[in-house]
């Protein structure tokens, strides 16, 4: 793709591999969507709750997905990232094989690692390869694209896939869909992709971001000696426990008031569809900068909308607010650790980020288990509302720009 023309950096001087990068991105969203919404129907004959059972796959999915993330830095400087990215659908394609040929729990519980494993290679190698290829001048756009193809392609995969369970009682032709993303998107990676690092190394010739940062100790600088690199990595950890929150403890929370798992898709991929085209929006605005305005704003606007949903309500308003501000901050992470990482450490420096702010799924699965102890699952929403309004508090007053 890149042996007739000159490498340039660029939105618009890499049109093609970008579009082709951010369907790779809605790939890796629907293969996570369709297991939000099969989760209630894996995992009923389990002898624990419901709730139990979500958490428990909600903090083994981040577990893994967070490892994953760790070493994805560390594969992409030893094998490329077309081989890191390879990987990562190569395990993709283990979940729905498992869940195909075994419903024990053992194997969902390995499957549900398969997914995550997969998900933390896929995900972070796209968007390195995205950030790569665009530069500095619009990586907010660049991010706000890759983030809604991404989490459009969650909400639509969780709608449908929950439909078409609840309506035929089937799950096989949902994971037979799975297997033939898994297959599309591994023959797009092996001949179509091209090695992105070139990009990269144009960049670090070019762009004089940090360039005289000390490269050593990438992971404890990220998550805090730096104090701009250190914000956004804990409050992307507070971002996913909210999410982790929501997405474990939710569907029982609905189910129990007596809506219907149709009911708890539509809710959810309202969510996930306002989260993804907001981003098309919020995701330009991080190209001027505003960071710290997008991530207080946004993560205050989640707090606020967590208190009503906590309510087991099923108006749409909360729910569209909550997929409003993860919009305004979600690419702004991304963003933010970019801008203030070196071309040459930079995927170490996202796989650090990465790996805690997914950690925030087992932060938001152990909250949710507080609750469940409790008998008050709706108290998992508003402990998680105070964290996520106080996380936009310390943004609101940090030095970050």
């Amino acid at each position: 793709m890149t042996k007739n023309r000159p490498i340039t950096l660029g939105l618009r001087e890499n049109a093609g591999l970008f579009g082709i990068l951010v369907i790779m991105s809605a790939f890796v969203g629907a293969m996570v969507g369709f297991e939000r919404s099969l989760l209630p129907e894996l995992t009923k004959s389990w002898d624990v709750s419901e709730t139990e059972a979500a958490l428990l796959m909600v903090a083994v999915f981040g577990l893994s997905k967070a490892i994953a993330n760790l070493f994805t830095g560390k594969l992409i400087a030893e094998i490329g990232r077309k081989r890191t990215l390879l990987l990562g659908w190569a395990m993709a394609l283990q979940a729905p094989l498992i869940l195909l040929n075994s419903g024990d729990s053992a194997f969902i519980i390995l499957a549900n690692i398969a997914l995550g494993l997969s998900q933390g290679f896929t995900w972070s190698t796209t968007v390195i390869m995205k950030i790569d290829i665009v530069g500095l001048k619009h990586r907010g756009t660049a991010m706000g694209l890759n983030e809604s193809a991404g989490y459009v392609a969650v909400g639509l995969s969780s709608a449908f896939a929950a439909y078409y369970a609840e309506t035929t009682g089937l799950i096989a032709p949902i994971l037979y869909a799975a297997m033939g993303i898994v297959l599309v998107a591994s023959l797009i990676t092996v001949f179509i992709l091209p090695e992105t690092q070139p990009w990269a190394v144009l960049e670090a010739k070019t762009e004089a971001v940090h360039e005289n940062r000390n490269e050593e100790k990438i992971f404890v600088k990220t998550i805090w000696n730096d104090p701009a690199l250190r914000t956004i990595t804990w409050t992307g950890v507070v971002n996913n426990a909210n999410d982790g929150v929501l997405w474990a403890v939710l569907p029982s929370l609905l189910l129990a008031s007596g809506q219907t798992l149709t009911t708890v898709g539509i809710l959810t991929g309202i969510h996930a569809a306002v989260w993804g085209l907001g981003q098309l929006f919020t995701g330009p605005l991080s190209n001027n900068g505003k960071i710290r305005n997008l991530l207080w704003w946004g993560m205050s606007i989640q707090g606020l909308a967590l208190i009503f949903i906590g309510n087991a309500t099923t108006n749409w308003l909360p729910y569209i607010l909550l997929g409003l501000g993860t919009a305004m901050v979600y690419p702004t992470f991304l963003v933010g650790i970019s801008n203030h990482s070196h071309p040459t450490w930079r995927p170490k420096a996202l796989s650090a980020y990465r790996f805690w702010r997914d950690m925030g799924y087992v932060f938001g699965a152990l909250i949710g288990y507080l609750s469940l102890q409790l008998k008050a699952p709706g108290a998992a929403f508003t402990g998680i509302a105070i964290i996520t309004l106080l996380a936009g508090a310390m943004v609101r007053y940090s030095k970050l720009q």
